[in-house]
């Protein structure tokens, strides 16, 4: 047995490293929900007991005639195992049902094929001396890995392809794995593909807390940090600035607690992302403050987009204070948004007093 443990440890003392980090980081704020950290959770254990798995069919089985169907089945678990993975963290990142669906189907239909494949060796086989043989079929478990890891990277590139960064931090996991499986399915290495699976979710778990720095945890939106390196680094590519306030929160507050309040700062998010045909980004950078960077947009077309903001936010049964500066060169970034903010307080200041002589 110590024999086994140690040759474990030799194969994947990387992978448990990259687990147990991944572990460490669970128990942290990752900023996302339940369900995602759930799947993370079942991640790391299937990919915990795949390693174990690979290391008893590989040379528990191998170096003895007995258990073949034991063997089989064992065999089936590693070939199944990185797909399942790879279904779970496809999950966490692309919610949708129909997609998920499809490929949790098809991984069904694999696994019945897999299953029986000892009584019809269609795809693969192991003999009563425990020998293990390849049948007519036997690329089945690699093509439909290739199309898991394809599918994998279609779903980051849609999702992230307007963050070249995140982009090619997430594509370089799958891209990992689809090289190791390569070279698996040529028997040129061995026992790597759990470990490039491994470094996946510690990879997701990393971007995830990159991802929490940069946003705003009750809105989803991005957060002050991001507004101010955004209004540094792209200002040169922005047209306007548009700074947003909602009216009336310490009042909801007030005579209905601080839950409703949440509530309506997050309808005010929805409402000022809710403008389609144009480029921006909204912000949350205080309470109940936002500010919009508008790229590639005309003065008209930033009025268009305010009064959708407005028209939106009172749909929902709130109001908003809005204020604009287009972009000029001789503005600095500490000019552009203090233009934007005395004519959102000149635009609250109205309101208020209007509220007044009603």
């Amino acid at each position: 047995m110590g024999e086994y443990v140690k040759l474990y440890f030799q194969y994947h003392i990387i992978l448990l490293v990259f687990l147990l980090l991944s572990i460490l980081i669970l128990f942290t704020d990752l900023g996302v929900g339940k369900k995602a950290k759930i799947n993370l959770r079942i991640i790391i254990s299937i990919i915990f007991f795949s390693s174990i798995v690979h290391i008893i069919e590989r040379y528990v089985c191998e170096e003895t005639n007995d258990y073949p169907n034991f063997r089989f089945v064992l065999t089936v678990i590693k070939y199944l195992s990185p797909q399942l993975i790879l279904c779970l963290l496809m999950t966490t990142i692309y919610n949708n049902k129909k997609v998920m669906i499809t490929l949790f189907a098809i991984l069904g239909v694999e696994a019945i094929l897999l299953s029986t494949s000892q009584l019809t060796h269609i795809v693969y086989y192991v003999s009563p001396n425990n020998t293990f043989t390849r049948s007519y079929l036997w690329f089945i478990p690699f093509v439909l890995s290739f199309f898991y890891l394809l599918s994998f990277m279609v779903i980051i590139i849609y999702k992230f392809k307007s963050d070249k960064f995140e982009l090619v931090f997430l594509l370089s996991s799958p891209i990992l794995c689809t090289i190791i499986t390569i070279l698996e399915s040529l028997d040129i290495i061995q026992e790597r593909l759990n470990t490039a699976l491994g470094s996946s979710v510690l990879f997701y778990e990393i971007y995830l807390f990159y991802v929490n720095s940069k946003k705003d945890f009750l809105t989803g939106l991005l957060n002050r940090h991001s507004f101010m390196r955004d209004m540094k680094n792209q200002k040169d590519k922005i047209s306007a600035l548009i700074s947003m306030d909602l009216n009336g929160l310490k009042t909801i507050n007030d005579n209905f607690g601080h839950q409703a309040g949440d509530e309506a700062i997050i309808a005010s998010a929805k409402s000022f992302t809710a403008v389609k045909g144009y480029k921006y980004k909204v912000y949350r950078v205080g309470g109940d403050e936002f500010n919009a960077i508008v790229f590639n947009a005309s003065e008209d077309d930033i009025k268009n987009i305010i009064k959708t903001m407005d028209d939106t936010i009172k749909s929902f049964g709130y109001s908003a204070s809005f204020g604009y500066s287009m972009n000029n060169e001789n503005y600095s970034v500490d000019e552009l948004i203090k233009l934007a903010d005395i004519e959102m307080y000149n635009s609250k200041k109205q309101f208020y007093n209007k509220q007044l002589n009603y």
